[in-house]
């Protein structure tokens, strides 16, 4: 078929020249004109798209920070009488997160806590500030001390006049009650541009007690920029909707002093590239207004025409726009110089057209493929950050497991509980968009395993029943004939698809009914067709939205998400998921009558399985044998956690921060069970778990459980921590249960 396809444009090509050259068409025409046009603006919007991929992935600490601020509000590390402890732990987030030049907190006294990074007194060293306020009197230390935290210098500032109640993150934050991001600006200390994020803290009784920031440094945005390139001499830049610059390759032009010796952002009106300038004013856009969508502009320039466009930010933190512009003639420049060729390279160019149109087939043909690798690219990269989200998943929800078990207050059971809901729902959240990402990436492998269809119907089932009764809806399940005993697939993406429809159909239906029914067609050559049909009483799809509902991020009403929460990727997956599993889902419903889901999927029936009756089961393990346990985790936070995992039972628990430390702890600790982080610095998980499988060997030791620990979920992980010599694997978030019952099984065994 491609190779038709190649002839057929080769044809085309040379009945083009054919044509051209019966009517001596010069090639400066209209319609070549046009096409190079729309060539140029597909590259330039996939320049645009690829630097607003980038400018947001670099964007994503500031998230981080927000989630920061509103920790340290609602904690109780932010404080004035424990400020030790506060500047203690603003060190300690600046190590962990590079992007962070400065965590402060100002207190409704007009007392000021700061921790920055400064480079004054050594490279990468720590600045601390506090203002403190007692009896009147007030009290302003400065300390520069190393990054490892060890003091070089401190002195007092009696003339300090700061003020954190007259500052803009301060006020803004108290303005707005929530979470506030300033616009950029010129940091003070550093003198590179950033942004702010900022929160307003309350005691338990709901009074002021002051606002907490955190600054994000922006210049990284115009590096970038710098080293992009756009045709020959196009040129990129990044301004907010007043016209402030944000990011231009010139990061010297970013700055302004005014009257008064202050450095601020340059408007867009004062850069000195005059195509900049001329190419946003081409834009006529409103004071704070943001296109919905790219928009392609064209302006003059010494009788050069450019072209220009101009893309939105997705991220409503960041009212920003990528500006881009182009010379007409990096395009169209060599068709206005052969306007005058003769009638005799028009003829010359029908006998190569056919070269041409071959090498230009291949090149459509090659430039597919690399959409199609890029496409994959992306979705791998998505999987492949789950472990960047997965890691701190890991804290929050082992934390909260701990905050269960600390015998707490009837009021913080509601605190806790809903840190618990949001904490699983984030991790669901994880859950679908990692499926989605390994499905489009062809990531997701299928097992293909024995198992009761009939079980996994009824496990699923059974989730919802207390729900249901609830809800006082009656909840049945019925099948009709007889489900084979035995089927060879994957269990656990059948009962995937299960719980999603069981679990829409019992959360969109207030009353009535919601039946379950599952039936089964032998087909050829040992294949047999499940069928199961879940129909409800609920609210009901309009019908045209029946299909849409099946797209990613899509739900049968925008309403839905607000009023019942949800990503719209379930159905999505569960459809991918029977199109892998050889079969399809459909949907009949009526508004207000209630909806029915289909779906049907193909698998080989297995007919003499083996017996699984005489299997023994393990002996109980001994809670107060002493087992040594050796974490091998380069994250402080996830070894705090594990730590306090253990706290109150017999085992005992050493740590190393990389690979090679863990070896040689391995050695001299010759614990009972080693729990292998895979990512790490200096050495990873599966070299240090090469290493210490070579010593077992060597000296003739009994080889120890290994587990690996992975934030990864992709395909290969766990067959390449096997490869290195791993016992098991297990995927973070971890909680308290899973890994003490982890550890009781090396007991047992």
């Amino acid at each position: 078929m491609n190779y038709l396809k190649k002839w057929w444009i080769t044809l085309c090509f040379i009945s083009l020249a054919v044509a051209l050259t019966a009517i001596i068409i010069i090639p400066y025409s209209t319609t070549s004109r046009e096409a190079l046009t729309g060539l140029a603006h597909d590259i330039m919007l996939n320049i645009s798209a690829y630097t607003l991929d980038k400018s947001e992935s670099y964007l994503s600490p500031a998230e981080k920070a927000a989630e920061l601020t509103r920790f340290l509000a609602d904690s109780n590390i932010v404080s004035g009488d424990r400020s030790e402890n506060m500047l203690q732990y603003f060190k300690e987030q600046l190590s962990l997160y590079h992007q962070f030049t400065g965590i402060y907190y100002g207190n409704t006294k007009g007392e000021f806590f700061m921790v920055t990074r400064s480079n004054d007194k050594v490279k990468d060293g720590l600045f601390t500030k506090t203002i403190k306020i007692k009896d009147g009197k007030r009290t302003t230390k400065l300390i520069w001390s190393t990054p490892d935290h060890q003091e070089l210098e401190s002195k007092f500032a009696p003339l300090d006049k700061f003020d954190p109640r007259k500052r803009p993150w301060f006020i803004d934050s108290l303005v707005s009650n929530d979470v506030i991001w300033t616009a950029p600006y010129i940091f003070f200390t550093s003198q590179k541009p950033g942004i702010t994020t900022a929160s307003p803290v309350y005691d338990k009784a709901g009074r002021l007690r002051g606002v907490v920031g955190v600054d994000i440094t922006i210049d990284r945005l115009s590096i970038f920029l710098k080293q992009l390139s756009i045709g020959k001499n196009g040129k990129a830049f990044i301004v907010d909707t007043s016209g402030n610059v944000v990011a231009f390759p010139d990061l010297e032009a970013l700055k302004q002093t005014t009257q008064n010796n202050k450095v601020r952002l340059s408007k867009i009106n004062e850069l000195p590239d005059i195509l900049s300038r001329k190419a946003f004013n081409s834009l006529h856009l409103l004071p704070d207004q943001l296109p919905k969508k790219h928009v392609f502009t064209t302006f003059e320039h010494n009788n050069e025409r450019y072209i220009s466009v101009f893309t939105p930010f997705k991220n409503d933190h960041w009212p920003w726009i990528i500006g881009l512009y182009l010379p007409e003639n990096d395009y169209l420049g060599g068709i206005k110089k052969e306007y005058k060729l003769s009638l005799i390279i028009a003829a010359l160019a029908v006998l190569i057209s056919g070269f041409i149109g071959w090498a230009v087939a291949r090149k459509i043909s090659k430039a597919k493929e690399s959409a199609e690798d890029a496409n994959q690219a992306k979705s791998k990269f998505l999987a492949v950050m789950s472990h960047e989200i997965r890691t701190p998943m890991n804290v929050i929800l082992g934390a909260t497991d701990l905050l269960k078990e600390s015998n707490p207050r009837e009021n913080q059971k509601k605190y806790i509980k809903l840190l618990d809901n949001a904490g699983g729902g984030l991790l669901d959240l994880i859950n679908d968009i990692l499926d989605m990402s390994k499905i489009e990436a062809g990531l997701l492998d299928l097992e293909h395993i024995n198992f009761n269809p009939s079980e996994t119907l009824h496990q699923a089932f059974n989730i919802f029943e207390l729900s249901a009764a609830k809800k006082k809806i009656k909840l049945t399940c019925r099948i009709d004939g007889e489900l084979p005993d035995q089927v060879k697939g994957d269990p656990v993406r059948v009962k995937q698809v299960l719980i999603n429809l069981i679990g829409n159909a019992v959360k969109f239906t207030d009353s009535g009914r919601v039946s379950v029914k599952a039936c089964s067609k032998n087909l050829r050559n040992g294949q047999v067709e499940l069928k199961f049909e879940i129909e409800d009483t609920g609210l009901g799809i309009p019908p045209n939205r029946q299909q849409a509902i099946f797209d990613q991020f899509t739900q049968a009403d925008n309403s839905i998400s607000r009023e019942f929460q949800g990503t719209g990727l379930g159905l999505s997956i569960s459809k991918k998921l029977c199109e892998l599993m050889n079969g399809s889902i459909t949907v009949s419903s009526t508004p207000g009558r209630g909806s029915n889901f289909t779906f049907i999927i193909t698998m080989p029936e297995v007919i003499d399985s083996p017996s699984t009756e005489n299997k023994t089961e393990p002996k109980a393990a001994d809670s107060h044998i002493q087992s040594k346990v050796l974490l091998v985790e380069d994250n402080q936070s996830n070894q705090l956690l594990f730590k306090h995992f253990i706290s109150g039972t017999s085992y005992i628990m050493k740590c190393a921060a990389n690979g090679e430390e863990g070896v040689e702890l391995y050695k001299e600790f010759q614990p009972d069970i080693v729990f292998m982080d895979i990512e790490m610095p200096i050495m990873d998980g599966y070299k240090a778990t090469k290493i210490i499988r070579d010593w077992e060997k060597t000296i003739g030791h009994t080889p120890v459980p290994v587990i690996a620990l992975s934030a990864h979920a992709i395909k290969g992980t766990a067959e390449s921590a096997h490869a290195a010599g791993c016992s098991g694997y297990m995927t973070k978030p971890i909680t308290k249960l899973q890994f003490l019952e982890r550890i009781k099984r090396v007991n047992i065994s």
